[in-house]
């Protein structure tokens, strides 16, 4: 029986069922899927896979919107990586699996199914922007029907399906923006050598990995860590804006107002590291020395345990109440549910504090989400663009035509729920 299905007569013969597995196969895999293109897209209704031709040299071309519309009469249409998928597709009821996975065993891994043809052709032709196009449609269909052996033991185990998505959503905006770079300055420095997959004319595209235990994601893409440039000018100066200036904007004492709200502890209105230094050191005006010493102090209480001498603190007397329970409810239940519903489990080496740091930056990436959707409806027609996310900074491709009310509005939209930013500007991203 045929699977192969590269004419709209063999797609309308074909029988919606409840739910399906699909796969984009993009023209190639290691290309950001913002400078990439549909090739195939595998199917599985799972009775039998099939592939459905949109572009490759050994078939005929399907419209590529029948096939979504196709797919989204599904009730449920399951993938691995859904932002990934949003590149290509339009899906109204997608489910990913890697969070799937991640939820109930606290691992993700790459299911490895590539054939002995796809490491040939890669090795030699890795660059080729079309090297899915020539693989042969058969090994194509081989490798995701050995992916197909491990995914039925995934399905229907779905839980916190809107939040994922929103995650999903929010990421893929920041990174479909694209980050102008000058190319000569970027490749001297970071020695790419594979400039095309990630890069078109002097925009480059970073990609966020959704799949950690904590939920906060990464940023490594193509051999760069763009959550972890350098501070030195030589790194930064790359970077620079299609508008006018770049604008970051930095959360103060993220981690620590995030906390106030969670313990229920009323933030003061200047910064908290500030705050508690006048406490530690008993005076109303710190040195810059006992200002990032009082930093010192509290990431010290925070992830290695609240000293004796602190303890009778308000903030750290009631962040301490906050640790003891929610280690006495994670020991009780055997589990903790992080605010995106990430699930933590109970298992071996966890102590109370990892468990509070997994909660800190479980809460930190909702936080996250929250804003960048909130960015993304005011943004929406304005050229302004956000274009980068670290942990606790938001970078800005700022365009002076839209008015410095903008950049008012955007610190209002970030301070929201008792936060506080500063923010930085220049002409490249070396403030």
């Amino acid at each position: 029986m045929y699977f192969i299905v590269e004419q709209i007569d063999q797609l309308e013969k074909m029988h919606v069922q409840k739910s399906c597995f699909i796969q984009v196969i993009s023209a190639n895999d290691n290309y950001h899927p913002q400078l990439s293109s549909v090739s195939l897209i595998y199917y599985n209704d799972f009775k039998k896979g099939y592939v459905f031709v949109i572009d490759h040299t050994e078939g005929f071309s399907l419209d590529k919107n029948q096939v979504e519309k196709f797919i989204n009469s599904h009730e449920k249409v399951y993938l691995l990586d859904s932002k990934y998928h949003s590149y290509f597709l339009e899906l109204n009821n997608a489910i990913d699996l890697n969070y799937v996975k991640i939820n109930r065993s606290g691992t993700h891994e790459v299911i490895d199914c590539l054939t002995n043809i796809h490491r040939v052709f890669y090795q030699n032709n890795s660059g080729d922007s079309w090297i899915n196009k020539i693989i042969p449609i058969s090994k194509h269909y081989e490798r995701w029907e050995c992916v197909m052996e491990k995914i039925p033991e995934l399905l229907e185990l779905e839980t916190e399906v809107e939040i994922e998505n929103k995650m999903t959503e929010a990421y893929k905006y920041v990174e479909q923006s694209g980050i102008r770079v000058n190319k000569d300055l970027f490749y001297d420095r970071y020695k790419v050598t594979n400039g095309s997959f990630f890069m078109l004319n002097d925009m480059v595209y970073n990609s966020y990995n959704l799949y950690n235990l904590t939920g906060r994601p990464t940023n490594a893409f193509n051999g760069v860590n763009f959550l972890a440039v350098p501070k030195e000018e030589s790194y930064r100066n790359c970077f620079i804006p299609r508008n006018d200036v770049l604008v970051e904007f930095d959360f103060d004492a993220y981690h620590l107002r995030l906390i106030s709200n969670l313990i229920g502890f009323n933030c003061p209105q200047e910064s908290m590291h500030q705050y508690l230094g006048k406490i530690y050191f008993d005076k109303q005006e710190l040195t810059d020395e006992e200002y990032k010493n009082s930093k010192e102090i509290t990431f010290k209480q925070l992830y290695g345990g609240i000293e004796k001498r602190y303890s009778n603190i308000d903030f750290f007397s009631s962040l301490n109440n906050f640790i003891d329970k929610e280690w006495k409810k994670y020991n009780k239940f055997g589990a903790t549910i992080l605010s995106t519903g990430r699930v933590i489990k109970k298992k071996e080496g966890m102590n109370k504090l990892r468990l509070f740091n997994y909660i800190v930056q479980n809460l930190e990436t909702k936080n996250n989400i929250d804003r960048i959707l909130d960015l993304k409806a005011y943004l929406k027609d304005k050229k302004t663009k956000l274009i980068l996310i670290t942990y606790d900074s938001f970078l800005f491709d700022y365009s002076t035509s839209d008015g410095k009310k903008t950049l008012s509005n955007i610190k209002s939209l970030l301070q929201k729920e008792n936060m506080l930013v500063k923010y930085k500007y220049g002409k490249n991203y070396s403030f």
